[in-house]
């Protein structure tokens, strides 16, 4: 289903390229499937093994009808969903005793049916006036939510409802396993002139043809015993989910072989879309906006980011716009807001102008699903980029946080669709569309680094901590495009949480905050410097002090379950992290263990590292260096390096607990 975030721009497009092909109807048409779709009149509890019955959660039957069925001349959707799952838990029955139905706009609900089982027989059935309607449920969308009354530990919830919906050519099917799923059925169906493809993923059953019916197109899959696992650290997330995809790919009654809405499909599409409407004045303003940026003498990239600067800085993105002069140049930079086709056209005008060699990107979140180019999907087409092949970096033209070179993390280090634009003959002008993949950041863009003096009171039981901190690149993106818009009282309340996110006593002064003016967004660190003293990291226990070294760096991530990995594992973005630790020995005292605080945990691929935990000191004198370097340079890792991540990981847990000892010297 389309996300309401991009569906804007696409509707459009979708218009002009997604009425199904024009079929005639049977003189008899068969029924819709839920029709005669029927659960069990007489439901008893399913027998477990033991096993099973230790699990908190089985799901005994998960199935799912989608047909595509033609009434009064017009394809239209009806959406099943059965649902058996037996609860052996209260918080497997807390989980599992409210349903919720989606009911987006252009949804009717069917029919739905719903009970509880108990395991000596008694059978609670649904009171339809326990059906609630919500409005907008925690900010998603209208739905239809209900509780199942009966349910204890032992019984089964069933539920069945059916969905009539506005016919879409493309969709995706999850199945969410942190259970145990003893059989999954998915079920399409469309009229014998429809035919859809599929791809499945991450160990979704494949999609196969019933050879036997014939007054109907039917693929099918069947699933069992699919284990469970629940959403593991470190992961690609629901891209890690067992999915299906599926498209209306090919029409029977014209050219059976011709695929539809292919990849050069939508870039056509996008390309009329995205050019209709483009007035000599249109150009004309762009030309004037340009002249004013005095661009002249600037590289590629300067002139790109003048130019994304002062867009994002005047222009709000606001995609219910309606007048039908929104999307003219001058009346979004009069007005100040433009919808997503706007913004695009207004940038594209800008480009041009400068002289800038430019294309326009799609992908998705990979943490939602990665890009698949080989599944010509439209619902991979969710997120805009524009590429400038000059330099090779992107800018995120709806983001307006976001900056050239530090697109959201989550879109990169996959495969996106780039709209090459062409010209054939002298007239026109199309894009065509080509997969390619959006590059990785270098790690070192992206740093969080620490440097810590600390002078010791050991009378006062304090530790004196001048702290200097840097976020850069993506280790900085949650912060530093949005500090200058804060109040002085937020400012100063984000910056004591930072600070209190390692020495949670310390009541910082002499502040000092930099790096977040426009022109230092992602090209300069944000920068936080305080003085603060602390009792957490220094311990008196007997005629020694303890000093607890590791906790300067702050909590750490740890992986110390060793439970058994599904899923690789899967970064955000590449980045590193930089520690020095500097601190004096009081005259008269000795530091008896400084060999603690080396480490050295790594995993080489090619004879480079790409991931360590590396830690040693220095001294001179009384004055004692900690240098700590942990990086991750590769945005993934295979299952088969899970271990080596996670010693990694670990390290700087085990870091997180060492301790030095600062003892009084011997009298010699």
């Amino acid at each position: 289903m389309f996300s309401k975030k991009y569906l804007f721009l696409l509707i459009g497009i979708i218009a002009m390229h997604c009425s199904f092909a024009q079929l005639q109807a049977p003189t008899t048409a068969p029924d819709p499937e839920y029709k005669s779709y029927k659960w069990d009149e007489n439901p008893k509890v399913h027998a477990l093994s033991p096993d099973e019955q230790r699990m908190g959660m089985v799901v005994i039957k998960d199935k799912r009808i989608i047909e595509y069925y033609l009434e009064d001349g017009n394809v239209v959707m009806y959406v099943t969903r059965h649902m058996i799952i037996h609860v052996n838990s209260d918080k497997a029955i807390e989980e599992s005793n409210t349903v919720y139905i989606p009911m987006a706009d252009g949804i009717t609900l069917e029919d739905v049916q719903a009970r509880s089982v108990t395991k000596d027989g008694k059978v609670t059935t649904l009171n339809a006036a326990n059906i609630k309607d919500v409005d907008n449920y925690q900010n998603m969308g209208r739905f239809k939510i209900f509780a199942i009354d009966g349910i204890e530990s032992g019984s089964e919830v069933e539920y069945m409802y059916t969905l009539q919906e506005p016919s879409r050519k493309n969709g995706t099917e999850y199945i969410r396993i942190n259970s145990l799923h003893k059989k999954v059925n998915v079920d399409i169906y469309s009229p014998p002139a429809l035919i859809f493809d599929t791809k499945s993923y991450n160990g979704f059953p494949d999609m196969q043809t019933d050879s036997n019916m014939t007054s109907k197109r039917h693929i099918f899959c069947e699933g069992t015993d699919i284990k469970g696992f629940d959403k593991e650290e470190f992961s690609e997330e629901d891209g890690a989910l067992m999915r299906m995809e599926y498209k209306y790919a090919y029409n029977a009654n014209a050219d059976p072989t011709e695929r539809l809405d292919t990849w050069s499909d939508f870039c056509q599409n996008l390309y009329e879309v995205f050019n209709k409407g483009v007035t000599k004045k249109d150009m004309q303003t762009a030309k004037k906006v340009i002249d004013t940026m005095k661009l002249g003498g600037m590289s590629e990239e300067e002139k790109v980011r003048k130019i994304e600067s002062r867009m994002k800085t005047s222009i709000a993105l606001k995609e219910d716009i309606m007048d039908k002069d929104a999307n003219t140049l001058q009346s979004i930079l009069k007005n100040h807001v433009a919808n997503e086709l706007g913004l695009l056209k207004l940038y594209d005008q800008l480009f041009n102008n400068a002289g800038i060699s430019h294309e326009i990107v799609l992908t998705t979140n990979r943490f939602d699903k990665p890009f698949d180019g080989d599944f010509d999907s439209w619902t991979y087409l969710q997120k805009y980029l524009i590429y400038f092949p000059g330099t090779d970096n992107y800018m995120a033209p709806m983001e307006p946080m976001s900056r050239y070179g530090f697109v959201p993390e989550d879109w990169i280090c996959q495969q996106g669709l780039f709209m090459h634009p062409v010209t054939i003959g002298k007239d026109f002008h199309t894009g065509i569309g080509q997969v390619q993949e959006i590059t990785c950041n270098d790690w070192k863009q992206s740093m969080n680094d620490i440097y810590e003096n600390t002078k010791f009171d050991l009378d006062a039981g304090i530790a004196n901590i001048h702290l200097k901190e840097t976020f850069a690149g993506y280790e900085g993106y949650e912060i530093q495009p949005i500090y200058s818009y804060l109040s002085d009282q937020d400012k100063k309340d984000v910056i004591d949480r930072l600070i209190k996110v390692i020495f949670q006593d310390a009541k910082p002064t002499n502040v000092n905050v930099s790096g977040y003016s426009e022109n230092e967004l992602f090209r300069q660190p944000f920068v936080v410097e305080a003085d603060l003293s602390t009792n957490s990291v220094l311990e008196q226990a007997g005629n020694k002090f303890l000093f607890k070294v590791g906790q300067l760096i702050g909590p750490q991530s740890q992986l110390y379950d060793d439970t058994t990995r599904h899923t690789p594992v899967e970064n955000h973005h590449n980045h590193g992290y930089h520690r020095v630790l500097e601190f004096e020995i009081p005259d008269g005292y000795t530091v008896t263990n400084l060999n603690a605080v080396n480490m050295d945990v790594f995993h080489m691929t090619g004879g480079e590292r790409d991931m360590e935990f590396h830690s040693f000191y220095t001294a001179d004198g009384n004055k004692i260096t900690v240098t700590i370097d942990e990086d991750y340079r590769e945005i993934r890792y295979p299952i088969s390096m899970y271990e080596e991540f996670r010693k990694v990981i670990n390290a700087s847990a085990d870091f997180n607990k060492v301790v030095l000892f600062i003892e009084k010297k011997s009298n010699p």
